[in-house]
């Protein structure tokens, strides 16, 4: 009998302990929603860099107001600046290639970009995005900015359940 009541408890005390165990790795590895790829970087190499949402939200970021039509009503995304993304971590390219999880693909000119426009939106309405929402990310410009933002190139490039980013140079 006290074998089995020591079995027992020692049976609760591996689970309490493998259960910790993976609530710890889940917060010391959360899933990557963006994977940048640099074929060539500036020596050559190449650079796979995957980025969680911790990472994204750690960068620099804006948030602005506008409309879609995608959407209905006036939104607020935030997210990060696609250039400041590209300056943090030193990613010179001319082209970058943004796949979404459906495999749409779409190309932009690293000189069309400012530095507020477009964003690699994480959050709207001050809530992360869904999968079925067109998240979790969403290249979102400032349409009601600027009239150059509401064509149809830029809604084509306006790409959600953006998951991979790849560098041209």
């Amino acid at each position: 009998m006290k074998k089995r009541v020591f079995l027992s408890g020692l049976g609760v005390v591996c689970l309490a302990s493998v259960a910790a165990q993976g609530i710890g790795f889940a917060s010391e590895n959360p899933p990557v929603i963006l994977t940048v790829s640099v074929p060539h970087d500036q020596d050559g190499r190449a650079r796979v860099i995957p980025l969680s949402e911790q990472d994204l939200r750690a960068l620099p970021a804006i948030s602005y107001k506008t409309t879609t039509i995608w959407t209905s009503g006036t939104q607020q995304f935030t997210g990060v600046p696609v250039l400041a993304l590209l300056e943090h971590f030193d990613i010179e390219a001319e082209e970058l290639e943004m796949k979404a999880v459906n495999d749409y693909a779409i190309t932009l000119s690293v000189e069309d970009l400012t530095r507020d426009t477009p964003i690699i939106a994480y959050e709207r309405n001050g809530k992360p995005m869904k999968l079925r929402d067109n998240g979790p990310l969403w290249v979102i410009y400032n349409y009601d900015a600027n009239a150059d933002y509401r064509t149809e190139t830029i809604y084509s490039r306006s790409i959600w359940q953006l998951d991979r980013m790849t560098a041209i140079r």
